[in-house]
């Protein structure tokens, strides 16, 4: 996979020569048709666009259909193009759509917020929702190119930010101390671009190590397996939140479990905790029930019939993987945080 970064218009110079003469077609959301004149004025050849509807309810088979039905009426076939415009449920959904369509055509990432931009956009991982089960059906198909831009960033509104910076701190404490810090210290105005080149170093080496997630990825899941598990939960009952401010009380939580399971000191879980909740406290107001929590954890990707698979901090900059521990343990360490949270 290509990486690119730069200015919009000069990244749309850099993406005319990626196209030369193919069939091309582009699908975006109603957040980013804004940027849709400046690539029809700037691609010199002439492509049809879908718009999709953004948001976690319509990422989803029916809205995947809208993209098959839409690439088979462009006459698009596994040597063309398709560019994808937005967020990570654009991103993940019509990158899902193009790796199935006809086993698989190309395509191209320009992700416009923050959370896109540091996660989802890089390793290679698409996906919709199931029976409100996050990313349940998926695939891995890496994209022939992705094009970053800071720019993008202008027109988001500061909880779209915050819920990308989610997956900066996740990084953080997984693998870059140094970064960790510099979040510490910078309150307000925070160097994004700084952010995204580190996110996409740091993610993209440990994909290059293990593409398919048979160990040393499994890293990048800190704090998915309890987010994903609030997400679904609150999309069961209609009340979905951004994918970040799940993850970030995720890292907390699974941070909490690290801390009784013996792996993270008191010290460090603190820490932890103070950070996320100083950044992301205000967005935690959603109402998480355990037993609820309990029941989408069990379906998480990566469990065994009886136990829970995590990835869990040693420390902050050391994440390890493959802890199992039993349903009913996982449990009755809910039950304690949300007793003193």
């Amino acid at each position: 996979m290509k990486a690119y970064f730069g200015t919009i218009t000069e990244l749309i110079s850099q993406l005319n020569s990626s196209l030369e003469s193919r069939n091309t077609c582009m699908i975006l959301d109603e957040n980013t048709s804004i940027y849709l004149d400046g690539f029809q004025n700037n691609i010199p050849i002439k492509f049809n666009y879908l718009k999709v509807n953004s948001g976690e309810k319509y990422k989803n088979l029916k809205t995947v259909e809208k993209v098959w039905d839409f690439l088979n009426e462009n006459l698009i076939h596994k040597n063309d193009v398709v560019i994808i415009v937005g967020g990570g449920m654009v991103g993940d959904l019509a990158s899902f759509a193009t790796s199935t369509y006809k086993r698989g055509v190309n395509f191209i990432l320009f992700p416009t917020t923050l959370l896109s931009m540091v996660d989802s956009s890089i390793g290679g991982k698409t996906g919709i929702n199931y029976h409100f089960l996050k990313n349940n059906i998926g695939t891995f198909s890496i994209p022939e190119a992705v094009f970053y831009s800071s720019e993008f960033l202008k027109s988001l509104p500061k909880n779209e930010l915050f819920s990308g910076l989610a997956e900066v701190y996740k990084h953080c404490i997984i693998k870059d101390r140094k970064t960790w810090n510099y979040l510490k210290n910078a309150i307000d105005q925070l160097d994004y671009d700084y952010l995204i080149k580190t996110s996409y170093l740091l993610k993209s080496e440990i994909v290059k190590k293990d593409p398919f997630e048979k160990n040393t990825r499994k890293k990048l899941n800190f704090g998915h397996t309890i987010a994903h598990a609030i997400e679904s939960s609150l999309l069961e009952r209609n009340k979905p939140i951004l994918h970040g401010f799940a993850v970030a009380k995720g890292i907390i939580i699974e941070s909490y479990i690290a801390h009784r399971q013996n792996l993270l000191s008191q010290k460090e879980f603190e820490e932890i905790e103070h950070q996320i909740n100083f950044r992301f406290g205000n967005y935690f107001n959603f109402e998480i029930d355990v037993n609820e929590l309990i029941k989408f954890v069990k379906f998480d990707k990566k469990n065994t019939s009886k136990t829970i698979n995590f990835s869990l901090p040693t420390a902050i900059g050391n994440v390890t993987v493959n802890h199992e521990i039993e349903l009913n343990k996982v449990k009755s360490f809910l039950v304690e945080f949300f007793q003193n949270d």
